[in-house]
């Protein structure tokens, strides 16, 4: 009887870290003790990603942002890149704007240095 409630104590706990740990995203004990692989992992991250993707408003953030781009607004052409990574970090269109807010920083930082010479 005493080894059940260690062992019944030892499971609580580690449970209880992984919440702690996981930032409250175990739900369940079960869900604690689920081995996934990491292909596994990574579907159900797209999944869940992929659920708040609107190609729409992708593709409508992204032309506004190369169209600002293209007219050198390169900070109003940032926040649409960053908007069109908000509804999709993992598509081809948010791969792209990510690229593109790159080369932004880059640029923007150009032209600060530049304009402190």
């Amino acid at each position: 009887m005493q080894k059940r409630a260690t062992v019944f104590r030892a499971m609580v706990l580690l449970v209880a870290a992984g919440a702690f740990f996981s930032g409250g995203a175990c739900t369940s004990f079960r869900e604690a003790f689920t081995y996934r692989s990491p292909q596994q992992q990574q579907r159900q991250q797209q999944r869940q990603q992929n659920k708040t993707v609107n190609p729409k408003a992708q593709k409508f953030y992204y032309d506004q942002g190369l169209q600002l781009y293209s007219k050198e607004s390169y900070k109003e052409a940032k926040e649409a890149f960053e908007t069109v990574v908000d509804n999709g970090p993992n598509t081809t269109l948010g791969l792209k704007a990510q690229e593109n807010i790159t080369k932004i920083d880059q640029i923007l930082k150009t032209l600060e240095d530049i304009e402190s010479k």
